[in-house]
């Protein structure tokens, strides 16, 4: 076994055993609904109470794998979002993985629960490039100016045949707050499950008869990352690392009520190497962390 995976411990706390895949540069966490991954969020009566949990990861991660300092976060996920979030090992490679991200070499692969049968879609997939406004702390699709140029492409994987639900696969090409939930609600018209900043309208009876939703949960959910890394040695150097993290429990059980059948890829998440799935990336010293789980064949196809 590798250096990088000789010090993780074993009996962990909660927060490093979110940890899914870790490699000499980087360590990625499945990161639960609720975690607020940096301040700016909060407001001031309950920062100092998110600061505490994210910096409680922090200090867990760096325990875990023996590390010489905090790890470093590379990127963000909103609040209510879940999946793939990468953390550097050292501030070199924060730097590089950060470029990666400003020059949009990392592909952003998201799932989302919205609510619109399959007739609410003009096609099985599209692409969305509507500019963002940003005005006293509140995201609007804008055409001024000062709108900042954002681009999201769906397709459509599956419909509820008993509801008016849908699972859509989003490419996020740019990172902009909030932009995945305004431009569903607001361009497609099929806003988040959960999502009641960016939408009025009251749940579907035939939603609220089927399953039972989590309040304050909006089901969207960063599936896959992947990135450009290289070997040491021989003719191919470069190759693209995907890492995928599980689909939260909730988030499967509404499929399940809904009829809404999964692939495997995303109820268990995974690593792959230019397409092939592994377990190991012996360039990297690096491993997939999880064990896969054993779904109910309905969840799955």
């Amino acid at each position: 076994m590798s250096q990088v995976l000789q010090s993780a411990r074993t009996g962990t706390s909660y927060w490093a055993r979110n940890v899914v895949y870790a490699d000499r540069s980087i360590i990625v966490l499945n990161k639960p609904a609720g975690l607020i991954c940096q301040g700016s969020e909060a407001s001031s009566e309950n920062k100092p109470q998110n600061f505490d949990k994210f910096n409680n990861l922090l200090r867990d991660v760096k325990d875990t794998f023996a590390l010489e300092s905090l790890p470093y976060p590379v990127h963000r996920l909103d609040k209510a979002t879940t999946g793939t979030l990468l953390l550097a090992r050292s501030s070199s490679a924060a730097r590089q993985f950060s470029q990666q991200f400003q020059s949009r070499v990392v592909e952003k692969t998201y799932l989302a629960l919205v609510r619109g049968g399959e007739k609410s879609f003009p096609a099985r997939s599209g692409e969305i490039r509507d500019a963002l406004e940003f005005n006293d702390g509140r995201v609007s699709i804008g055409e001024s100016c000062a709108a900042k140029f954002a681009a999201t492409d769906w397709e459509l994987i599956a419909s509820s045949p008993i509801a008016p639900l849908s699972l859509l696969r989003l490419t996020l090409h740019t990172g902009l707050k909030h932009q995945l939930r305004i431009h569903l609600a607001h361009s497609l018209h099929t806003p988040i499950l959960g999502d009641d900043l960016y939408t009025r309208s009251s749940i579907s009876e035939k939603i609220a008869k089927i399953t039972r939703l989590p309040e304050k949960r909006i089901f969207l959910h960063a599936a896959q990352l992947t990135l450009s890394r290289y070997r040491k040695s021989g003719p191919n150097k470069h190759f693209r690392l995907r890492i995928g993290a599980p689909i939260p429990k909730d988030f499967l059980v509404i499929c399940r009520d809904a009829g809404i059948a999964l692939d495997h890829v995303y109820v268990d998440g995974g690593v792959s190497v230019d397409g092939q799935y592994v377990d190991d990336v012996p360039d990297l010293e690096g491993r997939w962390l999880r064990k896969p789980s054993l779904p109910p064949s309905s969840l799955t196809k």
